[in-house]
């Protein structure tokens, strides 16, 4: 594994080593072949704490993830642009989330879903990166009797598609590798009116682990549940290896918030996924510990214990980060925005290296792990939890 950067702000904040495990890891540990021979498939949901993207960022570094991933459009659905692609609309579009009544719509694992009525409609998407390059590409969208196709253009060619019920996949590759690209529609007949975005995939020739990381600014995980109507047809394309379910924070603030209707909302969605992808494990993680505006979150402690007591391999980062309250001294080593909500890249990165630490511990990967904890003991200060 190659050496790791110093943290940029970070100076000894105090974190729980001892704590920093993943409970309940036998399913987990399964899966440490797969890890190891780079064939393992992570699909990680999320709220802003994962679409920010520095905590599942530094989690692609760790695990030496090949460069793929889902991508989305969002400045068109009226939320933050992706970390991968400039995106420009032409022609007309509307846009939603699952954080918004979804009658009439349909929504996948992107959280977010952009349609149109008009033909001459297109989206112009351009690398960030001025060094990076494409040539295989999925798009992902609606697809039934009154659905409009997707056309990338005279450079890219339709190698597959697959379908599952309304939900389906275009793969398309270049001879070229290229920069940009235009995703314009096109009918093959009448009654072809309509086309629905849910994101697109992007794809390298290199091999190793796949992690596709989505989350929804604000969400809940009964938002996904609720709305998200194509999730478990999408699930059934992918089937992930494993799925790393990392909600909690707006739970913690939320007033009408109830523990036993969430327990079963989590635990239904499980069944309902291990129908689809019998072999997909799960992973759930505690969120933070946060002070939104200086607000203290009135159920963050019911929601750990919610979270704790589903039947799958847990990680307990609030715990990790020291417990309740903990988010001060986090707060006083840089490792938070001012909002006390967000943490800095810094933060973000830190917490994520603790995470990976947990997941060698599980998969038996002791060279890995003595690596990562000896960069990690540089800047942390080992404590016990608060009783």
């Amino acid at each position: 594994m190659s050496a790791l950067p110093l943290f940029a702000k970070v100076d000894s904040v105090q974190v729980c080593h001892s704590c920093n495990v993943i409970q309940r890891d036998s399913d987990l540990s399964t899966l440490a072949t797969k890890w190891k021979s780079g064939t393992l498939k992570v699909l990680q949901l999320g709220d802003s704490h994962v679409q920010i993207g520095h905590f599942s960022t530094e989690i692609k570094r760790l695990l030496q993830v090949k460069q793929s991933g889902i991508q989305f459009p969002y400045s068109l659905a009226k939320s933050v642009d992706g970390r991968i692609f400039k995106s420009k609309a032409v022609g007309r579009w509307e846009g939603t989330s699952i954080l918004q009544p979804s009658t009439g719509w349909n929504i996948g694992l992107a959280g977010y879903a952009v349609s149109t009525r008009d033909s001459a409609a297109q989206i112009q998407f351009v690398l960030k990166d001025s060094l990076a390059n494409l040539n295989r590409i999925r798009i992902l969208a609606t697809a039934d009797s009154c659905s409009m196709e997707p056309n990338l253009g005279p450079s890219f060619k339709l190698s597959r598609r697959v379908t599952s019920g309304k939900f389906t996949f275009w793969d398309f590759e270049s001879a070229e590798e290229l920069r940009q690209f235009s995703l314009s529609l096109q009918k093959s007949s009448a009654s072809q009116d309509v086309f629905t975005l849910h994101g697109l995939e992007i794809f390298s020739d290199q091999k190793g682990i796949e992690y596709l990381d989505l989350g929804v600014a604000g969400a809940q995980f009964t938002h996904l549940k609720s709305r998200g109507n194509l999730v478990l047809n999408h699930i059934e394309i992918l089937k992930p290896d494993l799925i790393i379910c990392s909600f909690g924070t707006n739970e913690a603030y939320n007033a009408n918030w109830k523990s036993e209707s969430y327990r079963q909302a989590l635990q239904t969605f499980m069944q309902e996924v291990k129908a689809k992808s019998p072999e997909t494990v799960f992973l759930f993680t505690s969120p933070p510990d946060t002070r939104s505006q200086k607000r203290i979150p009135k159920y963050q402690q019911e929601v750990v214990q919610a979270l704790a007591e589903i039947p799958a391999p847990f990680y307990d980062l609030n715990q990790v980060m020291g417990g309740f309250g903990s988010s001060e001294e986090w707060v006083k080593n840089g490792c938070f925005l001012k909002d006390q909500l967000h943490l800095t890249r810094e933060g973000y990165q830190l917490q994520a290296k603790l995470f990976v630490l947990a997941l060698f511990k599980s998969w038996g990967d002791l060279p890995a792990f003595e690596s990562l904890q000896n960069q990690v003991n540089q800047h942390t200060v080992s404590i016990g939890i608060p009783k």
